[in-house]
């Protein structure tokens, strides 16, 4: 797969924008819902891995087409 700069640069912000923001949702995850209602927050962790798993997918596809 071909990806021009632009492309990439749009691929990696996404990405780090994704991850900046879930990792800061993964510490109030932690710090609100895990010690208020454990059952509740186990129903949103895969939410919040998959979303995760996203933000490095499109970084790593971001930085491998910059490498090109």
């Amino acid at each position: 797969m071909k990806l021009s700069r632009r492309q990439c640069n749009v691929l990696l912000t996404m990405g780090v924008v994704m991850m900046f923001f879930w990792l800061t949702r993964t510490y109030t995850w932690y710090a609100n819902d895990l010690q208020a209602n454990p059952y509740l927050a186990f129903i949103h962790l895969p939410i919040i891995v998959i979303s995760l798993s996203i933000g490095v997918y499109l970084t790593y596809l971001g930085l491998r087409g910059r490498r090109q």
